[in-house]
This record gives C-alpha cells, structure tokens and sequence, in this order.
C-alpha cells in the first residue's frame, strides 16, 4: 500500500496511525464514535451493548415490524479489501433489518477506483461523503485508525460527522468478531467467570483471538484461565499474552492439546490462514497439526462449547466430520454467527444514535 500523508507532509504507512491516532473510549457513550479497538469498551459499555442485542434479537425473533423505523434514512457503505461472507453479510443485514440502507462497490473494491490507484484516505472520504457508517475490511494493520484518522477530517455540507467501524484489519484485531464472541459465550455459558477458555490453531495471525483475548480482559471477567494451543511457529504474540498477565489471568501456552482439552469450558477452533503465508513450504508443513474431529471432541467436557469463526477448512476434518460435529450440541458455531447479526444491530444502532433501539 501506498504510504499516506497526514497534514504535516509526512508519510505514514497504515500501521503507523496505530501510533498516530488515539481512539475515543466509549465511556458511557457510542454515538459518533469510530469502532477500532477493543481497548475502548469498558465492562460497562458492554453490558449495555449486550443488553441491547439481547432485547433487538427477542424483537427480531417477534417479528417486530417496527424495528424498520429505528434507522430509517441512515446509509451504511461496506468497503471490503478482503474477501469476507460472514461480517460483511451479517453487517448488511443489520443495517437492513434496522430499516437503513446498504451501499457497496460494484464487483467489490478490485472494480472502484482503487483499481485506479487511488490510496486509502482518498477512498475513505470519497465514500464518506455518501454514507453515516463505513464498514472497512483491509489487510493493513491500522487501517481503520488511518481511516478513523481522515474521516475526522472530513467535512460534508450535510454537516454529518461519518464513522467507521473495523471489519478486520490485516493480523492486527477484528473488535466486532470478539464483540459477537464474547456475547456468545456469555449467552451459552450463563457469564464468563470461572472458565478456562482454550484457543486453538493459528494464534499468531488469527486477528479473532487477538482481539477476544483483549476483550475478555476489557470485560473484566473474575478467574478466567487462557489456554493457547498452536505449533510453535503460529504462538499467540507476546504483546497480548503480557496484556493479560498484567490483568492478572493465567497464561498457559502449550503445543499438546491434550494437555488442556479435558479442562476447557471454551474451545475456540481457529484455521491455519495459508494467505498469512509468505512461503507455501511453511504453511504445507503444519496445516495438519490441530483437526477438530468427532473423536477430539469426545474428550472435551460435556459442557464444554466449541465455537469457529469461520470459514473452516480441513482443521475440522472431513465433510463427514462436520456432519457429526454440527449435531454435538456443544457446538455452537453457527449460533455464534447468528448471534454477529444481532451484536452487529446493537452496535450500528449505538454508534448512529438511533432512537428507538
């Protein structure tokens, strides 16, 4: 990616606005604010969102028609770098279902003016011009901090103040996928105090993990034990295992899963990314080392959940495996997705300010 430049003249790259722009903590408050980070929910914020898409799914599952009202005249614009089904429909028909629109490129980012050569900013503002919220999916880390960065620049005769909300940067976090996780373990497990949660795969890479293990530390969850599971090669990064020893959790790394499997109350299966890879031997030589099959998941506990963010490969066995594993009622992966949409509605109604959510 092309380096920006800020107001100054200098050039930074997406990771350096890391460094650059602070994000507002929520703080009681969502609207108008851009949704970058994990870091700035507090325990409280999340109560409320949670509370809110616990009430905006009974509402949904009601068939309340008014619920298309609450966003009425609001537009929503994806702008996905990356290829994405899950975050990138689940946004849309949040929006939809709050009575707000949708746009879109056309054919994706690869056929806008991006094919043109055109940088991020430029592109971040173009489409600010024509939206209340952006949802930005880019390979960049920072990304959505640089985007967060010029949007606060921007100023639109409509006098609107647009935001973005982060679909995934690069390896960097993915705030809404730990959002939609952390409510589904709470909504399955009755609370997250007290569990052993058990990452599994390509913790070095997987932004999913990263930003949960963040969250649930946000969250200020009571007694909660990290169990990371991955070849050595794909270890989860120092940085957020020390934010969670500073917490005050328990950090157990390991490369046997056995060693935690009997123990875990949570076991969240994550792919091995082959499009992290640089070099095709590193990612052929461990793509094997952790598969969910039928037979691992009987020497999980009874109780246990096993959650993916999707989509899975062959880290969950063969087509058959999966047919067993979706009926194993511990498996809980597509209500986690569900569950995304609903997260989803409750953040884009907080953020826009809408009544009536």
């Amino acid at each position: 990616m092309v380096a920006a430049k800020t107001g100054n003249g200098e050039a930074h790259s997406s990771e350096a606005f890391t460094r650059l722009y602070s994000p507002r903590k929520i703080d009681g408050s969502f609207t108008g604010k851009h949704i970058v980070t994990v870091e700035q929910f507090s325990y409280l914020d999340l109560q409320d969102l949670f509370q809110l898409a616990l009430s905006l799914r009974e509402r949904v599952r009601q068939g309340d028609r008014s619920l298309i009202e609450i966003g009425a005249g609001k537009v929503m614009a994806t702008l996905f770098y990356e290829a994405s089904t899950r975050t990138d429909m689940s946004f849309q028909a949040a929006m939809h279902r709050l009575g707000g629109a949708v746009v879109s490129t056309s054919g994706g980012v690869q056929f806008s003016s991006v094919y043109k050569g055109e940088n991020l900013a430029d592109t971040l503002r173009a489409v600010g011009c024509y939206a209340d919220v952006i949802v930005l999916r880019h390979p960049d880390v920072g990304s959505s901090y640089e985007a967060a960065y010029y949007l606060d620049k921007l100023h639109t005769r409509l006098d609107r103040h647009p935001v973005i909300v982060s679909g995934g940067d690069g390896i960097g976090e993915h705030p809404t996928q730990a959002l939609l996780d952390l409510f589904t373990i709470t909504d399955y497990k009755n609370g997250i105090d007290n569990l052993t949660v058990t990452m599994v795969g390509d913790l070095r890479n997987g932004r999913t993990v990263h930003s949960l293990s963040k969250l649930i530390a946000q969250y200020e969850a009571k007694n909660v034990t990290f169990c990371f599971v991955s070849p050595d090669i794909l270890q989860m990064p120092a940085y957020i295992q020390d934010f969670l020893v500073q917490r005050g959790y328990q950090v157990h790394q390991t490369s046997e899963l056995d060693e935690v499997l009997a123990t875990s109350d949570v076991i969240y299966w994550t792919r091995v990314q082959e499009e992290r890879f640089a070099n095709p031997a590193d990612y052929e030589a461990i793509r094997d080392h952790f598969v969910m099959t039928p037979e691992v998941l009987s020497r999980a506990k009874s109780d246990a959940i096993l959650m993916h963010p999707l989509p899975r490969k062959h880290e969950m066995g063969t087509q058959s495996d999966h047919d067993v594993l979706d009926e194993d009622p511990r498996a809980v992966y597509f209500g986690q997705m569900e569950n995304g949409m609903f997260v989803r509605m409750a953040l884009l109604a907080k953020v826009l300010g809408l009544a009536g959510a």
